[in-house]
């Protein structure tokens, strides 16, 4: 009888010190790692954690790595909150400009169709007007135009996804917004009218 309860209580002092070197190593990657539990989560499938986690990280270092991560896994979620949110901080990185030449020195010069800052600020522009941003909207993607109108730019998407729902609102004030900047003249901004024109 001694032996079983010598037995039962050496498992449950084992299980008891597993239970808390395990606690101790979720607290400290909790606590000081919060890059590296980042990556477990999200391998784990646990998407809500990593973003948190990646944030957190982006808070500690101010590597924009992190925050374009958990930008990037809000856009697979489909959380458009968290989408705007983290698409803004990365926008207003200082390393934005940098990070976004090394996302698009990843893609074939022959198979890329949009740059990876066309990605960001679309995806944000589109969670704000989604939300009914819709003023937010058009100043993110007015941003983003740099003087002129390019392919596959933010305002293009928005203008369109307008002319789609017949947002007749959005869509007066994008034209005005592009007659005030002088570039109606474009090529590009002549197609986008035609293709209204056609709806």
């Amino acid at each position: 009888m001694r032996a079983d309860k010598v037995i039962l209580r050496t498992i449950l002092t084992t299980f008891l010190s597993v239970v808390v070197l395990f606690g101790t190593m979720l607290l400290m990657l909790y606590l000081f790692f919060p890059g590296t539990l980042m990556g477990i989560t999200y391998d784990l499938g646990m998407e809500e954690s990593s973003m948190n986690n990646a944030r957190r990280a982006y808070n500690r270092t101010d590597d924009v790595y992190y925050i374009a991560t958990a930008f990037e896994t809000a856009t697979e979620v489909e959380d458009v909150e968290r989408i705007e949110e983290y698409g803004q901080l990365l926008i207003k990185d200082n390393e934005f400009a940098d990070y976004c030449e090394l996302r698009n020195g990843k893609i074939d010069k022959n198979e890329i169709s949009i740059t990876y800052e066309q990605y960001v600020y679309g995806q944000v522009v589109m969670s704000q007007y989604s939300q009914g941003k819709k003023g937010l909207a058009i100043d993110t993607a007015f941003h983003c135009l740099e003087g002129e109108l390019v392919k596959n730019d933010p305002m293009a998407i928005l203008y369109l996804t307008a002319i789609q729902v017949k947002d007749v609102e959005t869509i007066t004030a994008i034209e005005k917004l592009i007659t005030e900047n002088n570039l109606a003249e474009s090529q590009h901004w002549k197609e986008l009218s035609a293709l209204k024109n056609n709806q």
